[in-house]
């Protein structure tokens, strides 16, 4: 079953395992049937349903905005913006741009946990910024139960007109056993943290079984 996670109200905080995959298994492939995802391009983008709650267009990180071209995935919730990975084909170079959807991975749009913060241990892949988001990849440990997931404002540090935020990310285990390693994808939006002024430097902490790593974003 296709799962994403909208940029409504609860759904910023993941309340479940989002990290999923869907192939679009009925989507046309080459016609040699030796490269099924001929020059697939695979990005972090926002994607809009239409009032049907079909997928009507994407707009990955870099700025572009793709008319989606598959008429054949499954509806979701009506007029709603869902984070998620894009694995596309481009078909056009010339405006508007449109693409065939091939594969989707959900994403957690993280929200502001700092009532609640802990910092159940997690590894982490990569943290990037790109666009108005701050992307990572963690990995869990689980048995595929509910964790949770937000970041917390741990202090906010003025220098002159501009601030440093220092974030760490929340990380709830829960009931969840520690077992096999699991796959999330989880993006920050810096506007979204209170205070947060365009061009302010922000930290972000996570706690990992290794001990604390941190990476630094500024404009």
């Amino acid at each position: 079953m296709t799962h994403l996670t909208n940029h409504k109200g609860k759904h910023h905080l993941s309340k479940g395992v989002l990290a999923f995959v869907c192939s679009m298994a009925l989507m046309a492939c080459s016609s040699n049937n030796t490269e099924p995802y001929p020059n697939l391009l695979t990005e972090f983008a926002d994607i809009h349903t239409d009032a049907q709650g079909m997928f009507i267009d994407f707009t990955t990180d870099n700025g572009n905005t793709y008319q989606v071209l598959n008429t054949n995935i499954k509806p979701h919730q009506a007029d709603t913006t869902y984070r998620a990975i894009v694995g596309f084909v481009s078909e056009s170079n010339d405006q508007p741009l449109s693409a065939h959807i091939y594969t989707l991975t959900g994403a957690m749009v993280l929200s502001d946990s700092t009532s609640c913060l802990l910092h159940h241990p997690t590894n982490i892949e990569s943290m990037w910024k790109r666009g108005q988001y701050i992307n990572m990849q963690l990995t869990a440990k689980g048995q595929s139960g509910i964790q949770h997931w937000g970041y917390a404002i741990d202090s906010v540090q003025t220098i002159g007109q501009k601030a440093h935020h220092h974030l760490s990310i929340h990380h709830n285990q829960a009931c969840d056993p520690l077992a096999y390693s699991q796959t999330y994808y989880a993006s920050i939006l810096p506007s979204s943290i209170t205070n947060y002024l365009d061009g302010d430097t922000i930290t972000v902490a996570v706690h990992t079984f290794d001990g604390i790593k941190k990476w630094q974003f500024c404009k």
